[in-house]
């Protein structure tokens, strides 16, 4: 997986991560502060493998790491699309 695949993966699992956040705030209630968030796609064995390897690398001293398994995402979010070209 190059680091352009990796980066276009986390971009949208976190985009997804912070929607799913808006609709359920009491999963962010549990979530410590300073934290690191590592998402870890069931769906996608070498990503998250890389997510952790990354946060392994990356953490600060004494900071917690959060991991969150995301299932499976859908395709999209958007139910309906009206576009209009003036």
């Amino acid at each position: 997986m190059t680091r352009e695949e990796m980066f276009r993966k986390n971009q949208q699992l976190s985009t997804e991560f912070e929607l799913y956040i808006l609709e359920h705030p009491e999963i962010e209630e549990k979530i410590p502060d300073n934290a690191m968030i590592v998402l870890l796609p069931e769906y996608d064995k070498e990503l998250a493998a890389k997510n952790i390897e990354l946060s392994e690398a990356n953490k600060e001293a004494g900071q917690q790491i959060v991991y969150v398994k995301v299932e499976r995402l859908r395709a999209s979010r958007i139910e309906g699309l009206t576009l209009q070209v003036a």
